[in-house]
């Protein structure tokens, strides 16, 4: 499958309400697109009620990760805030990894070629996206200031990796907190810092396996 030669965009009606499993099945075959095509926008994921219900492991993970850094200081906040508040705080990080995306076109303008090379990448998983209200949105973090390497290596390794129930925002926390597992000079590095330095992406692929058997 080669898109190369369109430099159209997908023009998708926003009015217009798409059958869920159809869109997945639409997405299906680009190999970046995490989920199989699930959207993550709040028009097919319309907020819940909260009634006190507790967070899933994978929401407050996700919430850790992308508002606070450490268990201890969402504990911390947890036992300090009101749930108004932290339900405002989560919401908050919910659309932080939702917002800090491109989407088609301007991952093309960065990449400087057209659309139909982007969804190339895409296929092939040299790219990464998720849905969000029937339009792709490609994570931010994936792009570089490097002309000659203006998108991060092993890319096609780590959206495989990436488990399928994986919010966005919980997938940037991951990708833009340091770990001490990938360390440079010492330093706890982020997944990004980690791949921009040119090392190999088998401790992200190792940090992945061991939350999902978590």
């Amino acid at each position: 499958m080669d898109f190369a030669d369109a430099d159209d965009a997908v023009a998708v009606d926003r009015d217009r309400e798409l059958d869920p499993p159809r869109l997945r099945g639409a997405f299906r075959q680009f190999v970046g697109v995490h989920a199989g095509g699930h959207d993550f926008g709040p028009r097919h994921n319309p907020p819940q009620p909260r009634t006190g219900r507790d967070l899933t492991p994978d929401e407050e993970e996700a919430l850790i990760e992308a508002a606070f850094g450490t268990r201890e200081r969402y504990e911390a906040a947890k036992a300090a805030v009101a749930r108004g508040e932290l339900d405002a705080i989560e919401r908050r990080s919910w659309q932080r990894g939702l917002s800090a995306s491109l989407t088609l076109e301007e991952a093309a303008d960065w990449l400087d070629t057209g659309t139909g090379r982007v969804l190339t990448h895409l296929a092939l998983g040299d790219l990464f996206a998720f849905v969000c209200d029937d339009e792709l949105l490609f994570p931010a973090w994936q792009f570089t200031d490097d002309p000659d390497q203006p998108s991060l290596n092993y890319m096609s390794s780590l959206v495989r990796a990436f488990d399928e129930d994986m919010h966005p925002t919980s997938i940037l926390g991951f990708m833009t907190t340091p770990h001490s597992y990938t360390s440079i000079d010492g330093e706890p590095a982020t997944p990004v810092e980690w791949l921009t330095s040119g090392r190999d992406a088998k401790p992200l692929l190792e940090l992945l396996e061991t939350r999902r058997m978590r």
